[in-house]
């Protein structure tokens, strides 16, 4: 197995957790600017940055298109 899927399954978990953490960080920012936040407009709006920025990222690393680089099994 390449080096890099092995990193994949090392780091997979604290990957969504680190994305997840990002999220919720401008949630509360969202929360600190707007007394009367609309929690589903706000997680949209981030969401949708978060996406384009995704995006840039694919079209730079993985010539425009979706990566979708499924690593092998990671039970090992």
């Amino acid at each position: 197995m390449k080096a890099e899927y092995k990193e994949e399954c090392r780091y997979s978990e604290e990957i969504h957790e680190d994305t997840k953490e990002v999220f919720e960080k401008w949630m509360r920012r969202y929360g600190w600017d707007i007394p009367e936040l609309d929690e589903d407009l706000a997680a949209k709006l981030i969401l949708t940055e978060m996406r384009k920025a995704l995006e840039e990222l694919e079209a730079k690393y993985c010539g425009g298109t979706s990566c979708d680089t499924e690593p092998p099994s990671c039970d090992s």
